[in-house]
């Protein structure tokens, strides 16, 4: 048996004689990792990206050092629109293992080479963050409005999908959010928040194969209360309970000579932590180096986003205007902030809202 935590070989009994960690306690915690890893890696394949993050998530907590399960997890951020969760995970896991072969760095490595195209659904991100506080100010058209834009960038972005439903259920379009809430369960089969829209609304879903998908995971959802019986609930915590007993005792020395020699363990293993520690703050230093870089980057795009932006709200107050909805349109016109206009942006602008209050 080999020490999960250190690699050493354990002949006899439990004990590693290296770390003075129950090597077969450990042993079957991170196999539950593992269990898990593995049922994630099986939902991810059939779309269930729902299910797949919680049980990664579960993966993380019997073994916070999974370095696959922070890979997938990060791919499943990243394949639901959630960039900067991705990228946070892999860093992790290249900061656990620094070594070549570890995957993450090969996706740290196609984030960097293709930045361009990443801020682009960065953008996305952005959209989605002022849909939410137009929605809180109840102006949910022009909520609707960066929703689409932000799914135009990123289609699978299921966030700014199931938000841009439940606009439509707020202004009482439930057709419209309905068909949105079918295409989320088509890329996420298992996804909650919209099954949750869709039974509020009492809608059929569309596809025959999602509903059966549906049933099966209902039924699978009930399987961490199979994975945690009272049997292996009782043995897990005596097992924990008795390794530390002994653990504790283990740490007392019988003689001088077996205390220090963990003495000189405990020294080997602080200067290696410490040779580790100053390592990775050097990789924490370049990272945050890069991001800095990448955040001006994206203060000189959002910048210019952000003056369009405003400028289309003139063309939004218009509309409003013309249809006879004179509250909405100085509603729309006083939210502008004409920071960064044109002269030419500033007079339209100008004129349009003097007209507005005029009337």
């Amino acid at each position: 048996m080999k020490c999960p935590i250190c690699s050493s070989s354990v002949i006899d009994g439990h004990i590693c004689p290296k770390c003075n960690t129950n090597a077969y306690v450990f042993n079957k915690i991170f196999n539950i990792s593992v269990k898990l890893y593995n049922k994630a890696l099986e939902k991810s394949k059939a779309n269930d990206f729902n299910s797949a993050i919680i049980l990664l998530k579960k993966s993380l907590y019997f073994n916070k050092n999974n370095t696959q399960t922070l890979n997938l997890l990060g791919l499943l951020y990243f394949e639901t629109g959630r960039l900067g969760e991705a990228v946070k995970q892999w860093i992790l896991s290249t900061n656990i293992n620094s070594h070549s072969s570890n995957l993450a760095f090969k996706y740290l490595d196609i984030f960097k080479q293709n930045i361009r195209n990443f801020e682009k659904l960065d953008s996305a991100v952005i959209l989605y963050n002022e849909a939410i506080q137009y929605l809180h100010n109840k102006n949910d058209d022009l909520a609707i409005i960066r929703l689409k834009k932000a799914i135009d960038i990123n289609p699978k972005f299921i966030d700014a999908l199931n938000l841009l439903a439940l606009s439509y259920i707020m202004q009482g379009k439930n057709k419209k959010a309905i068909k949105i809430l079918n295409k989320v369960l088509l890329l996420d089969i298992n996804n909650q928040i919209a099954k949750s829209y869709l039974k509020k609304l009492n809608a059929p879903k569309s596809n025959k194969k999602i509903e059966n998908n549906l049933d099966i995971e209902n039924d699978e959802n009930d399987k961490p209360k199979n994975l945690n019986p009272l049997k292996f609930i009782i043995t897990f915590i005596f097992g924990l309970c008795l390794s530390a007993f002994t653990m504790y005792f283990l740490f007392i020395p019988d003689a001088i000579n077996k205390k220090q020699t963990q003495i000189d363990n405990l020294n080997i293993k602080i200067e290696q932590t410490t040779k580790n520690i100053i390592e990775k703050e050097k990789v924490i230093q370049d990272l945050q180096k890069e991001n800095q870089n990448i955040l001006k980057e994206l203060e000189k795009y959002t910048s210019k986003e952000t003056i369009t932006n405003n400028f289309n709200k003139i063309n939004i107050a218009l509309d409003f205007y013309k249809n006879g909805n004179e509250e909405k349109a100085k509603e729309v016109i006083n939210s502008i902030d004409t920071k960064g206009f044109s002269n030419e942006q500033l007079s339209e602008y100008n004129k349009l809202k003097n007209k507005i209050q005029a009337d």
